[in-house]
């Protein structure tokens, strides 16, 4: 292969990469700018992050590769086409803005894909999108100013050399090209963050209290997991440390996050002049970001893919004949098999002592009416209990509630001069048992306008079959969640995933919003002691 034929070769990857890449991230980016939904019909759709990883790393090797031929002088006695037409200060212009934002985008790239806890993610990731956009308007003005200078068919005697290659060289393309993305989906599936569960004695007993006072939690050592792109989290992101244990027969673990509010509010009912109404600053599209309860997440895999799992599919319609997604933002699915999701939510099972458990799997048929489709989101199956919302139909403007409490000053703790500001800080628990009310009747509604109540009718105490195998309370204490978590390492579900050696996990923090959590990219790798 001559000279020229690597140089082709290399800017025809090199261009392929740096589009998919710019393609995928920009998808990527709309979970957090919300504008680039504009472009919708420009950006891919799926998983994007796997896409977005391979290509980063492709992109990696191939600026290795030039600056090494730069380096080496093997293009310096090239006859190119027309070499004068490309002097001049336009092209050395951009040529001096390549030199700096590609080096910024990959290494940037690869800090946030390290993460490290003693980075700041959140800076680095402005850097990242910066350079992004950087690197799209140098792509938009070195093709205009080719096509000016050189018109339509300036593409053809760039890549001329690559139709030249004998079908030996083809093979040695495509042969490397697997090399490739096998050695590439092995290294991004060990590249994990490695969490050692702790052996202790089947008779020691550890009290599920959101607390870390045995013997046994102190001898056990954490790890810190940078999350970020978080809704109203500082700058997006919070440190995550999760420290582990097991006894044979059942798996602690204890989550402890950065959150500055203690948030207990969920969708509360407001009295107005025209009746009641959901307090709600996004709920009626399904993305509430200010009147909703704390929330944390984990999902278990028997697989380490990256993309937690390769559950997270964005864009507004990843799936074809399903509904589009009600943000344009993605849904959750797996195209085979399951993987295990925990749910813990601090006002709908914290006093249940458990965390909600559900499973992502394949994708459902939506059903007629349906208001909500989840694609692959589930919950596992229950026999009884536990919440149900204090309304009848749901309407933006105006509902009926099921219940009133029959005890009038019951909702004195829940009122506060301030209803939009004030609420989701309150740390009152915003729950009405079903036992402590009674069915709704306008002759028994009474309250003034400007009165709130709580959403969440408790029906039972607490969960029971399938859905509770996941014990789990969390206290918050000058700006800090502690969650602690207890589960069989079996528990013989088929909609449960085994914690064994090597079962991979990931967490998701979330701050008084629906589903605008935190998010990490590398596994979690459970080890266990031999």
């Amino acid at each position: 292969m001559n000279r020229k034929t690597i140089w082709a070769l290399l800017h025809f990857l090199g261009i392929a990469t740096v589009m998919v890449s710019l393609l995928s991230g920009l998808r990527i980016a709309v979970l957090e700018y919300p504008v680039i939904l504009r472009f919708n019909f420009l950006l891919p759709q799926g998983d994007m992050h796997s896409l977005h990883a391979y290509s980063a790393l492709l992109l990696t090797g191939i600026t290795g590769i030039y600056v090494w031929y730069l380096y080496k002088k093997v293009f310096a006695n090239l006859k190119q086409f027309n070499r004068s037409q490309f002097k001049g200060a336009y092209h050395w212009v951009l040529a001096c803005l390549l030199r700096g934002v590609l080096p910024t985008l990959i290494i940037s790239g690869w800090l946030l894909y390290s993460e490290h806890a003693w980075l700041d993610i959140a800076s680095i990731k402005k850097i990242h999108f910066a350079a992004a956009l950087a690197m799209l308007i140098y792509v938009l003005f070195h093709t205009i100013g080719y096509f000016i200078q050189l018109g339509k068919p300036f593409l053809f005697p760039v890549f001329r050399p690559l139709f030249r290659l004998n079908k030996q060289m083809w093979l040695i393309i495509s042969l490397s090209s697997l090399f490739f993305t096998l050695s590439s989906y092995y290294w991004f599936q060990n590249h994990n963050h490695p969490l050692l569960l702790s052996r202790i004695e089947p008779d020691i007993y550890i009290k599920i209290d959101g607390q870390t006072n045995e013997l046994a939690w102190q001898r056990t050592e954490s790890i810190t997991v940078h999350t970020h792109s978080g809704a109203n989290f500082q700058d997006g992101t919070t440190p995550i440390s999760i420290r582990a244990m097991q006894n044979g027969d059942d798996a602690y673990f204890h989550f402890r996050w950065q959150d500055n509010t203690q948030s207990l509010s969920h969708l509360p009912l407001l009295k107005t002049e025209n009746g009641w109404q959901v307090q709600q600053d996004g709920f009626h599209n399904f993305d509430e970001k200010t009147f909703y309860e704390d929330k944390f997440a984990v999902i278990l895999s028997d697989h380490c893919e990256m993309n937690a799992a390769g559950t997270a599919h964005l864009g507004p319609k990843p799936l074809e004949n399903k509904p589009k997604h009600w943000t344009g933002k993605g849904y959750h699915y797996r195209e085979r098999g399951l993987v295990d999701l925990w749910q813990w939510k601090a006002v709908r099972t914290n006093n249940m002592f458990l965390m909600d458990d559900n499973y992502i799997g394949e994708p459902t048929e939506p059903r007629y009416a349906e208001r909500r489709y989840t694609a692959g989101y589930h919950q596992d199956a229950k026999e009884s209990g536990a919440y149900k919302m204090n309304w009848q139909w749901y309407y933006p403007n105006q509902i009926i509630p099921k219940r009133l409490p029959i005890d009038k000053e019951q909702m004195s703790q829940y009122q506060s001069p301030n209803v939009k500001h004030d609420i989701a800080d309150l740390s009152s628990s915003w729950i009405i048992p079903w036992f402590d009310s009674t069915p709704y009747h306008p002759e028994n509604d009474q309250y003034p306008v400007g009165t709130q109540m709580p959403s969440i009718l408790y029906s039972s105490n607490r969960f029971e079959g399938d859905r509770a195998h996941v014990k789990a309370y969390a206290k918050w204490h000058n700006g800090f969640w502690s969650l602690e978590v207890l589960r069989k390492l079996n528990t013989r579900s088929d909609k449960d995933v085994i914690i064994k050696h090597g079962t991979c996990i990931w967490v998701a923090a979330f701050d008084h919003s629906q589903i605008a959590h935190t998010r990490h990219t590398r596994p979690i790798k459970l080890l266990f002691h031999e």
